[in-house]
């Protein structure tokens, strides 16, 4: 596209216009906590699935006066000494009557109440003895107990890629998605998920079915068809994902386990298929869960052995054709819990066993068709003191992590975990917190962070120490590492923000000096600059500037890289938010690439590399045209006036423009 016509796009998103409405200023607020956890993945992707974590919170918010410190902390954004100040507040006065009532919680800050009030809501007391005398407030429908939820998606790359171009995909290059969720009142949900990936022939490539049940007597929760399991803190088992560290430091650190969750996300592997059940008595805790499930595999064809297990769900070629659901996992298992008044405790116990036995290329690889886990785990509250932590058995060795969260005073927030993950601890299905996100074997590791809400601002700092005691996949000898991350957010103006942050990451990693490999030190830090301005009710701009340096003295090797972009999002009418950015960014190569998170359609994550040289732009309108009905559109494209071609393989384009077109329409009746 002609350089002109996009400045000239860019420009008129920014000119003014008649700003006629009300802001939605709870859809706000809910994009601003999401941009805020979920920008620090230091990964590319688009995965849908860590999103779908916070949606669920917003569909089934939290009920604020029957909630206690454990489930509070659930909320993002809120920490441990906020939870405190929530339930003190609660036994001093009484029960909330509306959640705006938060704001009068001392010493908890309006903005933290603004994060909040997007994933909690007020069960009014008795209830049901009052309905008839509300529902004369409220317009007719407010008290209707069934809802249908539909979420259509489609992305299309406008420019041709080799696969298609060479006719080595099945399908067409479209990119579709379709959910339903149907729900009664709170207990009762039936969903349906069918995707199908570009290249993909089948409409229908994959699909997810789930009937969940609710708090019904002593069935606390019932999942059949899909679903995840979450215990302790993930070292036996829990889902696909997770977050990471980031710029929160204390958030992602304690996981807030869920025990069973009905699967919603389009992530094709790792999930379960069968039937799970929680029964409550009073604080006992019984749970039990079958699961029968394919998955994709890569199978030697003369020891029929697993080599490999391919993750991107891809079934576009004759090769990924092959793989597809050529492997099946039964997973059979209980868990036992028991909740004391600020104690709880927990057992887990699983066998998964598996079609064919995984071949293992190293002594550090998982070898055979059958496994069993045993793991302990606990909680415990005592005043601003929450002590956690986790120990799993694989029949081997002991895989633990344990942490504790305090809150030192009303404005200063610290937690501290230390993690020893043995090299022949195996788990396919662990995922907790580490260096190396679900590898939790050959690792250990200290890490030690704080929140303070000082005078000038809230500063979130960590540092974590890691060393992995013997050789892994990409490195042949032990190695160790650390890093640390300061990060300032300040409000000098009512309407001003300024964001600035450092992180350095200092890794030994395996690389060729003269032509022999050995190990050197690697060292990444990033500088950040963010300021944001609220023009007006309406008009919202953020700006950004980030330099990345990449170095290995031992080559030596020093890289940089930039990244600036422009945003704007505008609230023209209550119904239709616009959103606009442009994106230049410069580096020496994929090694100083610069990572941005960006708004996309609703449930949709998208955390690029903008790497080499070249613009990025993007404009997308959320528009509700009526209540129930909300239309997204997205046109993005980068260009790279100094490439030949982008990508690589089948995925190859012929030219320096990639650029693609999604609409997305959710229904909420």
């Amino acid at each position: 596209m002609n350089r002109n016509i996009i400045i000239l796009i860019f420009f008129l998103i920014l000119s003014p216009f008649p700003l006629l409405a009300q802001t939605d200023s709870i859809q706000i607020k809910t994009e601003e906590v999401l941009e805020e956890i979920l920008q620090e993945p230091f990964e590319e992707t688009d995965n849908s699935d860590l999103y779908d974590i916070i949606e669920n919170l917003i569909i089934s918010p939290i009920e604020i006066n029957s909630a206690g410190i454990e489930e509070l902390q659930k909320i993002p954004g809120l920490n441990i000494s906020d939870a405190q100040k929530i339930v003190d507040h609660k036994k001093r006065f009484g029960p909330f009557f509306h959640v705006n009532e938060l704001y009068s919680v001392q010493f908890i800050s309006k903005e933290v109440i603004d994060k909040i009030i997007p994933f909690i809501f007020v069960q009014s007391i008795a209830e049901s003895e009052i309905n008839q005398d509300l529902e004369s407030l409220y317009e007719p429908g407010f008290f209707d107990k069934s809802k249908i939820l539909y979420r259509g998606r489609a992305l299309n790359d406008l420019q041709p890629r080799t696969g298609f171009q060479q006719n080595r995909y099945d399908g067409n290059k479209l990119k579709f998605y379709n959910r339903i969720l149907a729900r009664y009142e709170s207990n009762y949900q039936i969903g349906l998920t069918a995707e199908k990936d570009p290249g993909e022939k089948s409409y229908t490539d994959f699909t997810s079915f789930h009937l969940q049940i609710k708090k019904l007597g002593v069935l606390n929760n019932l999942v059949a068809g899909d679903y995840l399991l979450e215990f302790g803190q993930g070292l036996a088992l829990w889902g696909p994902y997770g977050f990471s560290k980031g710029s929160d430091a204390l958030f992602s650190v304690k996981k807030r386990a869920r025990t069973i969750a009905a699967y919603t996300g389009a992530t094709e592997n790792n999930f379960f298929r069968g039937g799970a059940l929680e029964l409550l008595f009073g604080d006992l805790r019984l749970a039990a869960f079958y699961s029968q499930n394919k998955f994709d595999a890569n199978i030697d064809s003369t020891t029929f052995e697993i080599t490999s297990l391919p993750v991107d769900g891809f079934h576009r070629t004759e090769t990924e054709i092959q793989k597809r659901k050529s492997a099946q996992e039964k997973t059979i298992g209980g868990s036992l819990s028991y909740s004391f008044p600020n104690f709880s405790l927990g057992f887990l116990t699983y066998n998964s066993s598996f079609s064919n036995a995984f071949e293992a290329s190293s002594i550090f690889d998982l070898k055979g068709d059958n496994f069993t886990y045993y793991s302990a785990f606990y909680n415990f509250y005592w005043e601003s003191i929450n002590i956690f932590g986790e120990a799993s058995y694989d029949g081997t060795s002991v895989a633990s992590i344990n942490g504790i969260q305090i809150a030192i005073t009303k404005n200063f927030d610290y937690v501290t975990l230390f993690r020893n993950y043995p090299r022949n601890y195996k788990n396919l299905h662990g995922l907790g917190f580490g260096e190396r996100s679900g590898a939790n074997s050959n690792e250990i590791g200290f890490y030690n962070g704080l929140i303070w809400k000082s005078p000038i601002g809230t500063l979130n700092f960590y540092y974590d120490q890691f060393k992995f005691p013997f050789s892994t996949f990409s490195n042949p000898l032990p190695s160790t590492g650390n890093e640390f991350l300061i990060n300032l957010s300040s409000k000098p103006l009512p309407k001003f923000e300024t964001r600035l942050r450092y992180k350095y990451e200092k890794k030994e990693i395996s690389d060729e000096v003269n032509l022999q490999k050995q190990m050197v030190s690697r060292l990444r830090q990033s500088y950040r600059a963010e300021v944001i301005y609220e023009l007006s009710k309406k008009v919202r701009l953020k700006g950004r500037f980030e330099f990345n340096t990449y170095t290995i003295k031992e080559n030596p090797v020093n890289e940089e890289g930039f990244l600036f972009f422009q945003d704007v999002r505008i609230n023209p009418v209550s119904s239709l938010v616009i959103y606009g950015r442009i994106i230049f960014f410069k580096t020496d190569s994929f090694n100083s690439a610069v990572y941005e998170y960006e708004n996309d359609l609703v449930g949709v994550l998208s955390n690029l590399a903008m790497y080499g040289e070249g613009v990025r732009w993007y404009l997308m309108l959320r528009y509700k045209p009526f209540r129930s009905t909300g239309i997204s559109i997205k046109y993005a494209e980068t260009y790279k006036p100094s490439e030949k071609t982008l990508s690589s393989g089948l995925s190859e384009i012929n030219g320096n423009l990639d650029n693609r077109l999604s609409i997305q329409l959710d229904l909420n009746l």
